[in-house]
C-alpha cells in the first residue's frame, strides 16, 4: 500500500517554506486569481516557477488551485492560468467546476485534475470521468468514506478550519453579503452572531487521533485547511501531523498530550472529530481563537492547567470581550517569577477581568519552526498556447414563456396546477407523490430530488422515482443523473451552472442557472435553453447541523429562516426573490423558462408573473415591496 500523503496550505512564500520544510508531502497553493481564497497573499506567474523547483528538489507535489466558478468573459483566462502551471510544471489541479474537465484534459493531457471539496462530492455515482483525485465533502460519515476511497483516489480534509454549509453549496455571503464563496471572496458569515450567538460557528477539525482509521480506510492524502492562516500553523501542523502518520506505519501510534496542546496554541477554535464521527461541529461562544486553557480567575489568583512564561501571549474572555497581552509579570507567593507550572496559584494582570472569567494561552515564547532556504526565483518559461473556446451552438428560445413551480404540498400542488404552472417540481420523497401525480390536470408533473444524497439512499431514490414514473425529474445531486436517462431531466441551481461550457456539457438536460450570475452575465450565454430564478425563497446554506432556533436574526434585524428539508437544515434569504416586472427583460433575450420556489401562495403569484409576461404594462409598486431582486443588477 503506497504510503499516505500528507497535503498543507500554502498561502504564500513563507507559508510554503514552513510547510516543505516541517513534513509535507505535498503543498497547494493559489495563483492570484481563480483561486477560493482569493484574500490570501498567493502566488503569480513570475514566481510559480521557482516554487515548483523548489518543491520538487525536496520531493514535495505541488497542487494549483483554480476551484472557483468562472464566468463567460474570464474563461480565456482561466486557461491561461492553467497553462502557466502547466508550464511551471505543476503535478495536479484543483478545481470546483468539473465541466472543464474535457477541455482541460484535451489542452494539457499530462495534467492530473483534482476534484475540489468545492464540487460536494458525497457519493461514488458523483465522482465525473477524467478525475485523478476527489476531494470528498467534509460532512461524510466515515463509513462512507471508506466506502468512495475503496473505488477512487481520495482526499480529506483533517485539521483546520470547518464551514457550517456544505461546501460549493453556500449561498449566504454572496445573496446576503454580496462576496461570493464560489469566487474566493467568502465574507464568513457562519462566523457572525445571530439571536445574540453565534449559532452557525463552527469548531476547527483535528483527526490526529484517527489517522490509523482514515489509513486503513484507503484515504490517498490527508490535507490541512489553512491558506490564511502563519507559518507557525503551517509548520507545527506539518511536523505534528507527520510524526503520527509515521508512528501509524512503525506501529508506535500513540498520542501525547503535549503534541495536542501545540496544535491549540498555532490554532483551534476548540477541537472537533467533524462531521466524520460526531454530529455536532458548533461552538457558540466567540468565533476566534482560543489556545490552551490556563483556568479561571479565582480573587484574582489563576490555578493553572498548564504552564506559563514570561513572554507568552494570552486572552482573558470576558462577558463581553476577550482582553489579550503578552505577559510581562507572574506572581507566586508574592514573589516575581519568569515561570509556572501546572498546579501553581499565581497572580498575572487580570485586567479587570473577575471570577470565573476564563483564561487561554494564546502564544507560547517557546514556539520555533524551521523555513530552510529561501525559494530562489526561475525566469518563468510559459509554453505558448491557443485557446480555441469550444464551439457552442447559439440558441435563443422562441417559444412561449412557461414556468416552473416547486411546492412543497398537495395543496400547493393544486393551486400552481389551477394557475397555469407548466411543470409541477415536488419531493420525491412526500408520501403523496403518487396521488398528487394523479391530481394534476394542467401542469406536467416532475419529482424533485433531495441534494445531499450518500451512497445507501441512491438506489432507493431512483427507484421511488420509477415506481412514480413522473413526467420528469429535477435533479439536485449529479450522482443521480446516470439513474434517471430515460426521464425528462432539469437540473436545479445547486449544479451551479455558471458559463456556455456548463450549459453544453449538460446539453441533454435544462439547467436552473446559478442565481449568482446577473441580467448582463446571462444574456452573454450563447445557449440560453436554460432556466432562471424569478420568484422566492433562495437556499442560503444547507447542512448536516441541526439547528433549534427556527430563524437566525442579524445584527441588521435581518430574518432568515431556518427548515428542514429531507434530514438537512436549510437556511434560506431573509427577503425572498421578486423580479415582477424585471423578470419581462430576459424575454427579450430569449429566454422563456422561468423558476418559482415557493412554500405558500404559488398560484398568486403564477398568476402574476403570466399577467406580467402577457401585458403591456403592468402595475407592480405594490407587490414588489419587501422582495429583493437578488443578483439581477449586481452579480458577484
Amino acid at each position: 500500500m503506497k504510503k499516505v500523503e500528507l497535503l498543507l496550505p500554502a498561502g504564500n512564500m513563507d507559508c510554503l517554506r514552513a510547510a516543505v520544510n516541517n513534513g509535507a508531502d505535498a503543498v497547494y497553493l493559489g495563483l492570484d486569481r481563480f483561486n477560493a481564497r482569493k484574500s490570501a497573499e498567493n502566488f503569480n506567474e513570475n514566481n510559480i516557477f521557482g516554487v515548483v523547483q523548489y518543491c520538487h528538489k525536496r520531493k514535495v507535489e505541488v497542487y494549483i488551485t483554480l476551484n472557483i466558478l468562472v464566468k463567460n468573459k474570464e474563461i480565456e483566462e482561466y486557461f491561461y492560468a492553467a497553462n502557466v502551471a502547466y508550464s511551471a510544471g505543476v503535478d495536479a489541479i484543483i478545481i470546483q467546476d468539473f465541466c472543464m474537465i474535457p477541455l482541460l484534459k484535451k489542452n494539457f493531457p499530462k495534467l492530473k485534475i483534482h476534484l475540489s471539496t468545492q464540487a460536494n462530492t458525497h457519493n461514488s455515482y458523483s465522482v465525473p470521468d477524467g478525475v485523478d483525485r476527489v476531494v470528498l465533502a467534509r460532512e461524510l460519515p466515515f463509513e462512507d468514506i471508506k466506502k468512495i476511497s475503496s473505488k477512487f483516489e481520495t482526499e480529506i480534509f483533517v485539521h483546520g478550519a470547518l464551514c457550517f454549509s456544505y461546501s460549493g453549496m453556500c449561498l449566504f455571503s454572496s445573496i446576503a453579503g454580496r462576496r461570493s464563496g464560489n469566487r474566493g471572496l467568502c465574507a464568513q458569515p457562519c462566523r457572525m452572531m445571530y439571536n445574540n450567538k453565534y449559532l452557525l460557528s463552527t469548531m476547527d477539525l483535528c483527526l490526529l487521533e484517527k489517522i490509523p482509521e482514515l489509513i486503513e480506510a484507503g484515504v490517498s492524502s490527508l490535507k490541512v485547511e489553512g491558506r490564511m492562516r502563519n507559518p507557525l500553523y503551517v509548520a507545527t501542523v506539518a511536523r505534528i501531523y507527520k510524526k503520527y502518520i509515521n508512528a501509524h506505519y512503525n506501529k508506535k501510534f500513540r498520542i501525547e498530550e503535549k503534541d495536542i496542546l501545540e496544535l491549540k496554541i498555532a490554532y483551534n477554535r476548540e477541537f472537533t472529530f467533524g462531521f466524520g464521527f460526531t454530529e455536532s461541529i458548533i461552538d457558540s461562544r466567540k468565533p476566534m481563537k482560543r489556545g490552551v486553557f490556563m483556568g479561571v480567575f479565582e480573587k484574582g489568583k489563576l490555578e493553572l492547567k498548564e504552564p506559563l512564561k514570561i513572554g507568552d501571549g494570552i486572552g482573558i474572555w470576558t462577558k463581553n470581550k476577550v482582553l489579550g497581552y503578552t505577559v510581562n509579570h507572574i506572581k507566586k507567593e508574592g514573589k516575581c517569577i519568569t515561570e509556572a507550572f501546572r498546579g501553581d496559584i499565581i497572580q498575572i494582570d487580570t485586567k479587570g477581568a473577575g471570577d470565573k472569567d476564563a483564561v487561554y494561552k494564546t502564544s507560547s515564547v517557546d514556539s520555533k519552526y524551521n523555513l530552510g532556504e529561501e525559494v530562489k526565483r526561475i525566469e518563468p518559461k510559459i509554453k505558448p498556447f491557443t485557446f480555441s473556446f469550444p464551439k457552442i451552438k447559439s440558441y435563443s428560445n422562441e417559444d412561449g414563456f412557461e414556468i416552473f413551480a416547486k411546492v412543497y404540498s398537495k395543496k400547493e400542488a393544486i393551486k400552481a396546477d389551477n394557475a397555469g404552472a407548466n411543470r409541477i417540481y415536488y419531493d420525491v420523497l412526500n408520501e403523496d407523490c403518487a396521488e398528487v401525480k394523479k391530481l394534476m390536470k394542467n401542469a406536467s408533473f416532475f419529482l424533485s430530488t433531495p441534494r445531499i444524497i450518500i451512497d445507501s439512499q441512491m438506489k432507493d431514490i431512483a427507484e421511488k422515482i420509477d415506481k412514480i414514473n413522473p413526467d420528469g425529474v429535477l435533479v439536485s445531486n449529479r450522482g443521480l443523473l446516470g439513474f434517471v436517462k430515460k426521464y425528462i431531466v432539469h437540473l436545479d441551481y445547486s449544479f451551479n451552472c455558471f458559463n456556455d461550457i456548463d450549459v453544453d456539457y449538460y446539453s441533454n438536460f435544462t439547467p436552473i442557472i446559478s442565481p449568482e450570475l446577473n441580467f448582463y452575465e446571462t444574456r452573454a450565454f450563447k445557449n440560453k435553453n436554460f432556466i432562471v430564478m424569478i420568484h422566492g425563497d433562495i437556499v442560503l446554506m444547507n447542512s448536516r447541523q441541526k439547528l433549534k432556533a427556527p430563524e437566525l436574526i442579524d445584527k441588521d434585524e435581518r430574518h432568515f429562516r431556518v427548515r428542514r428539508n429531507n434530514n438537512i437544515t436549510q437556511i434560506l434569504n431573509s427577503s425572498q426573490l421578486g423580479l415582477f416586472n424585471m423578470a419581462k427583460r430576459y424575454l427579450d433575450i430569449g429566454i422563456r423558462y422561468f423558476y418559482i420556489d415557493l412554500e405558500k401562495d404559488s398560484g398568486k403569484y403564477i398568476r402574476v408573473y403570466k399577467e406580467i409576461f402577457t401585458s403591456e404594462d403592468f402595475y407592480d409598486r405594490k407587490l414588489k415591496k419587501g422582495y429583493t431582486t437578488g443578483h439581477f443588477d449586481r452579480g458577484v
